[in-house]
C-alpha cells in the first residue's frame, strides 16, 4: 500500500557529532553501512518515546552544516536495539525507529531561516519551528510515496 508522508507528528531530530571518533558519528556511519548492505536504517526515539505513529519525519542534524531528513517507517520496541548501542547509558528503554533512506537535505542557512534551532544537543522534537519546517518539507516531499509491503520509497510522477 502506498502512503503519502504524514506531517502529523513533530519533526524528531538528533545531532551527529562531526568528530569521527564520537559515538553518534560512529553509530551514524553504521546506519549508512546498514543501508548500503540492504538493511533498515534505525535510530533511538527521543526520551520518553514520544513517537507514537510511523510516517513522521526524522532528521540527522549536522550542526552548522545541514540536516538530512528521513521518514519513520516503523516503530519497534527497545528489544530491537543494536548490541552496539548497549553503551548508550540511560537510553536502553527507548523505542527503535526504522527509517527510509535520506529523502532530502536542508542546508544550514535554510534550516535557520525556517526557525530551526542553532544547535541541537540530544534527540529532541522540533516544536517552536514545527509549522514552518513541516510546511517547507511538505512542499519538498509532496511527490514522495512509501510502500509498506516492500519498504521502498518512490517518487510519484505526474503527467502535465
Amino acid at each position: 500500500m502506498m502512503k503519502k508522508i504524514s506531517f502529523s507528528t513533530k519533526l524528531l531530530v538528533t545531532p551527529i557529532n562531526k568528530d569521527q571518533s564520537s559515538k553518534s558519528n560512529i553509530d551514524f556511519v553504521v546506519q549508512q553501512n546498514r543501508f548500503h548492505d540492504g538493511q533498515d536504517m534505525m535510530w533511538d526515539d527521543a526520551k520518553n518515546n514520544p513517537t507514537l505513529f510511523p510516517y513522521g519525519l526524522f532528521g540527522f542534524v549536522h550542526n552548522n552544516n545541514h540536516v538530512d531528513i528521513h521518514m519513520i517507517t516503523r516503530i519497534s520496541e527497545s528489544n530491537k536495539r543494536l548490541d552496539s548501542w548497549s553503551s548508550n547509558v540511560g537510553q536502553t528503554d527507548r523505542n527503535v525507529l526504522m527509517l527510509t533512506p535520506k529523502l532530502v537535505t536542508i542546508d544550514w542557512d535554510e534550516w535557520l531561516r525556517l526557525g530551526g534551532p542553532k544547535k541541537i544537543q540530544g534527540s529532541t522534537r522540533i516544536v517552536a519551528a514545527h509549522k514552518k519546517i513541516s510546511s517547507h518539507l511538505k512542499n519538498l516531499l509532496k511527490h514522495i510515496r512509501y510502500c509498506e509491503e516492500t519498504g521502498e520509497t518512490f517518487l510519484k510522477l505526474f503527467k502535465n
